[in-house]
């Protein structure tokens, strides 16, 4: 049914949810904020923590695909790039994360995922809810520039949101869900996923401020990369540092993650590559399962194995350049890029392997003069892939590099023949 007049979807949600907002403008965290005493930490993990939120909500609805949805998440540039904007603005700052707001955040996410395999259009709900903090944050864009001038940092833009644009966007936002034709089910599940994202934002807030004692400060991937989850990342500054560096190290070599991954997989780069260096303090066989069980998932969703061995072979070389005197302790790493490349040259040996990569650089212009350098080593790589059992190995990196679309019919030839003759000689 087309919601209107006294019933519209709007006027049902701002009653449905009144009290929690209320409740939610009275906490502690938006008394310190408006008043100028709100500690940087505080406010980092804000949108540390709404930076999981969005960005869940915003892929979500990206592989949802229903056009409903992608329509209401259209009014105004994306939320979830004002917050990585700020992530980026916060620079090696106030990386220490406040567990309990970090569980309702993923404990959110972990809802909305809920939502959108069992009731999708109940997400606009949640997006009533998440971005109405446009409205709620320019009331509080002055005390939160203020916050971030007091702690040396410029993280301002999730709150400065859509600017003068921002009544004409939500306008737009509102109609369109006062349109939508919505069964009366459908109505209550919206209604129901709203309430629950302000009660989850109230719980969210309520651990944001007053700060913990700083024994219950942690620091996981999700300070690096806010869909990260809460995997250890190194505690050592030099260590994390030189993680990073051999991240974006790896990343270079292979412009296809540019290319295909874009700034989504700069981020899982860098927290992959922090997690990496901590397991070098693990025995060696630990360290192989646990680079088997990741070379796995990565070789099934498009990035063949020899990217994670020459990952691990830049963490190795970096982390005892940045840290000389542990050399023998990040020694696994060395092995686990060894046994990797073992495994690579028992189904295509290493002159094979070189000949192949060479002549599909040779037949497309080297790699496009550079563009996609890697390439060649990337296709054989997943036929070795394949040959080690890992079905999708081969389908995962060709669906996006024999695509007409985006590569001439001369590059997806030559995608295809490679693949044929690394499988012919796997065989």
């Amino acid at each position: 049914m087309k919601q209107d007049g006294a019933v519209s979807l709007m006027s049902q949600l701002k009653e449905r949810t009144s009290d929690c907002h209320a409740r939610l403008e009275q906490l502690p965290f938006f008394g310190a904020l408006s008043n100028g005493s709100l500690p940087g930490l505080a406010y980092a993990n804000q949108l540390r923590t709404f930076a999981t939120v969005f960005g869940t909500l915003e892929h979500e609805i990206k592989q949802l695909n229903l056009p409903l949805l992608q329509s209401v998440q259209t009014f105004g540039p994306s939320r979830f790039s004002h917050l990585l904007t700020d992530l980026a603005g916060l620079g090696h700052t106030l990386r220490f994360e406040l567990p309990q707001a970090k569980q309702q955040a993923e404990a959110m996410a972990a809802s909305i995922r809920l939502w959108g395999a069992e009731a999708p259009l109940a997400l606009l709900g949640y997006l009533y809810v998440l971005q109405g903090t446009a409205l709620g944050n320019r009331v509080h864009l002055a005390d939160a520039q203020c916050v971030c001038s007091q702690a040396g940092i410029s993280a301002a833009h999730f709150y400065a949101g859509y600017g003068d644009s921002t009544d004409e966007y939500w306008a737009g936002f509102c109609q369109l869900l006062n349109t939508a034709d919505l069964s009366a089910e459908v109505v209550e599940q919206v209604l129901a996923a709203a309430d629950e994202a302000f009660k989850f934002l109230y719980r969210l807030h309520q651990a944001l401020f007053p700060l913990p004692p700083d024994e219950q400060l942690c620091q996981t991937a999700t300070s690096l990369n806010p869909e990260a989850g809460n995997h250890a990342i190194p505690v050592d500054q030099a260590e994390l540092a030189a993680a990073l560096a051999a991240g974006q190290r790896c990343r270079a070599a292979f412009p296809y993650f540019e290319a295909r991954y874009g700034e989504r997989g700069k981020r899982f780069t860098d927290s992959d590559a922090a997690w990496l260096a901590t397991l070098a303090g693990h025995d060696a066989t630990a360290v192989l399962s646990q680079v088997a069980w990741l070379g796995g998932v990565l070789a099934s969703r498009g990035m063949p194995r020899i990217t994670l061995e020459r990952q691990l072979e830049y963490l190795y070389a970096a982390l005892k350049a940045a840290v000389p005197d542990r050399q023998q302790y990040y020694q696994p790493l060395a092995q686990a890029a060894l046994w990797l490349r073992e495994e690579r040259l028992r189904r295509i040996a290493s002159d094979q392997f070189e000949s192949l990569s060479r002549a599909f650089a040779d037949s497309t212009g080297n790699e496009l003069a550079g563009a996609m350098e890697g390439c060649g080593a990337l296709l054989v790589s997943a036929v070795c892939d394949e040959q080690a059992g890992i079905s999708q190995a081969v389908s995962s990196l060709v669906v996006w590099l024999d695509d007409e679309q985006r590569f001439s019919a001369d590059w997806c030839r030559a995608v295809r023949e490679i693949v044929a003759q690394a499988r012919e000689q796997a065989r």
